[in-house]
């Protein structure tokens, strides 16, 4: 039997899809942090083996002093230049919202975004793929749905809430 409305009684999980960065800036900001922790690194292993240094107890105090800090800075650095937990993304058709997910966090810092249907300024569809922009202009997601049911749920729930002719 055929009906005009959507069945939401089916317990359905809700639709996950991979976040897309568009520009390069993180992955840039990674690389140089990767750079400085190796040139730290080295730093505190060369300066041991430096030609004509001496052995005074005072220079061997400094060396250790430096060698230290630059260890720890390497370590600092190679931290920070860890790949951040990724994102993905939840549409829940039953309650109307979009949310950006990291898993894997605690469950404070859970859900990094939440946003609305009817908040957002546009939605494009090509094909099976659906672009979500965020008001001024930002992309918030770009999802691909392979499931018809959903892609159908979904496209029914974005024209109620006006934002698909």
């Amino acid at each position: 039997m055929m009906t005009a409305t959507t069945d939401y009684t089916v317990d359905h999980m809700p639709t996950k899809a991979v976040v897309h960065v568009l520009d390069a800036s993180r992955v840039l900001l990674r690389v140089g942090f990767r750079l400085g922790a190796m040139s730290c690194a080295l730093v505190a292993i060369f300066i041991w083996l430096a030609p004509g240094a001496s052995w005074q107890s005072e220079l061997m105090l400094f060396k250790l002093g430096l060698s230290l800090a630059a260890a720890l800075l390497a370590l600092a650095c190679w931290q920070a230049a860890a790949s951040p937990m990724p994102l993905s993304i939840e549409i829940d058709v039953a309650r109307g919202e979009i949310r950006l997910v990291r898993e894997g966090a605690p469950v404070q810092e859970r859900v990094v975004k939440r946003t609305a249907f009817g908040a957002l300024q546009a939605v494009e569809l090509r094909g099976r793929r659906l672009v979500f922009w965020e008001k001024g202009g930002n992309l918030l997601a770009e999802v691909t749905l392979g499931d018809a049911s959903a892609h159908a749920a979904l496209l029914d729930a974005l024209r109620r809430a006006g934002k698909l002719g």
